[in-house]
């Protein structure tokens, strides 16, 4: 049920061995599809599990602060631009130097900002499309440390784990440098957005 699942997803034999899916014994883990993340030096710091049915609970995850790890840093090249999506299942269809935020949030506290910072490492934001101004508010982030930030557009692509590989890597060469002027105009955008809707 496991391999049928992450196949239906678009990932094949290469994607299970590269991210090392896995399944558990344990009851809480019943037909549930396992991710692990490794640090840098090879250990186990993270896992993400999720439901192969519909649930109240689609996801169990391990029970540790989140700013306090990064997602599968094993394979982090620092002195390459690194892509930052969403979610850990979002890195299935990324390039290889990739990582997560396990959800929607990045605070200047978290690892995974100081680490980009400390290296000045150019960044990638892969976000899903439904909220542009959280891209935005976090670029300026990256940037207010002379960080180099592209931004990703989905174009009819709810998030990075709809695309193929392909699809992709066609969007990310196409990804946009950011500056401030997109945040002024993604502001705008979502105000007269906001307004049409409202006189509906």
């Amino acid at each position: 049920a496991s391999l049928r699942y992450l196949k239906s997803r678009g990932l094949d034999s290469n994607d299970l061995w590269k991210f090392k899916f896995c399944v558990s014994s344990e009851s809480r883990f019943f037909r549930r599809v396992i991710m692990p993340s490794f640090d840098s030096e090879g250990s186990l710091n993270y896992y993400v599990s999720r439901s192969l049915d519909e649930s109240k609970f689609k996801y169990i995850n391990a029970k540790i602060d989140k700013t306090k790890i990064i997602f599968n840093e094993i394979n982090i090249d620092w002195s390459q631009e690194l892509t930052i999506t969403e979610g850990p299942f979002d890195l299935t269809k990324c390039n290889k130097n990739s990582t997560c935020l396990l959800g929607s949030e990045i605070s200047e506290a978290s690892l995974l900002f100081q680490k980009i910072v400390i290296n000045k490492t150019p960044v990638l934001l892969a976000l899903d499309s439904d909220m542009p101004e959280k891209s935005q508010y976090f670029a300026r982030m990256f940037s207010q440390y002379d960080i180099h930030v592209r931004c990703l557009t989905l174009g009819r692509f709810k998030d990075v784990g709809e695309m193929s590989s392909e699809e992709f890597e066609k969007a990310r060469q196409q990804s946009y440098v950011w500056n401030r002027n997109d945040l002024i105009r993604t502001r705008i955008s979502t105000v007269l957005s906001k307004s049409c809707s409202n006189l509906v």
